[in-house]
């Protein structure tokens, strides 16, 4: 039984390195996500300043070309949002799997605990079986030798 016990135990810490992997990489997913997140923040910032600036423009003489750069800018900024926009939504994808598969470790790892632990238990009742047989056979012994005489 010890055997069989300590095989599943190579296996609990198996799983349990599979969950802790799992754990890794959804830290650093989430990492991931903060700096797309604060990405996209500074884009959106630097975009209305430069709406501000070009809506400041109005006042002052300036160029057409100066104009159509400044709304070029505009236009890149707005670029740069959709595809941090589509960044985030391709982490948080991979943080929601992430998620699904570091679920399904950890049920595998209760699982395991469980089965462990009913192992432990059959043993134990297992020992305390022998240990009362071994007590009967020595009392009985006892007994035998008081009757004899």
């Amino acid at each position: 039984m010890q055997q069989r016990i300590a095989k599943f135990n190579r296996i609990l810490k198996i799983r349990e390195d599979s969950r802790r992997n799992e754990q890794a990489i959804l830290a650093a997913e989430r990492s991931e996500e903060r700096a797309v997140l604060s990405h996209i923040s500074q884009l959106e910032s630097e975009k209305a300043q430069a709406i501000q600036d070009f809506s400041t423009t109005g006042t002052q003489s300036i160029s057409a070309s100066d104009l159509w750069f400044q709304r070029q800018f505009i236009d890149a900024i707005d670029g740069d949002i959709v595809k941090g926009q589509n960044s985030l939504a391709d982490v948080r994808m991979r943080i929601s799997g992430t998620e699904a598969r570091l679920v399904e470790r950890h049920r595998d790892v209760r699982i395991m605990e469980t089965y462990i632990d009913h192992l432990k238990e059959a043993d134990f009742q297992e020992q305390l079986g022998i240990e009362q047989n071994e007590l009967d056979d020595v009392a009985t012994m006892q007994f035998s030798r008081k009757g004899a005489y």
